[in-house]
């Protein structure tokens, strides 16, 4: 069991630092900075920094504001889930 669980914390460690890396990667061909996209996404650029680099977890609210902030269209959005 503890195998497991140690596994899954990998597996989510390593999810979370590819969600902020694409995540980071859109917003800088958007040409925007982590000010700009936390005031059109209402998110804190705080919360911003945190989610690019894989701090914490996310909920599907925060990604669905990000991504149109950043005008992601369907296919976009789920390849920051990938």
């Amino acid at each position: 069991m503890q195998f497991e669980e140690e596994e899954l914390e990998k597996e989510e460690f390593e999810f979370k630092n590819r969600l902020g890396a694409k995540i980071k990667s859109y917003r800088l061909k958007a040409g925007l900075s982590q000010h700009n996209l936390g005031l059109q996404s209402n998110i804190s650029r705080t919360q911003i920094s945190r989610l690019e680099n894989g701090e914490v977890s996310t909920t599907v609210i925060t990604l669905l504001r990000i991504a149109r902030a950043l005008n992601l269209n369907e296919s976009q959005l789920l390849d920051l889930l990938e």
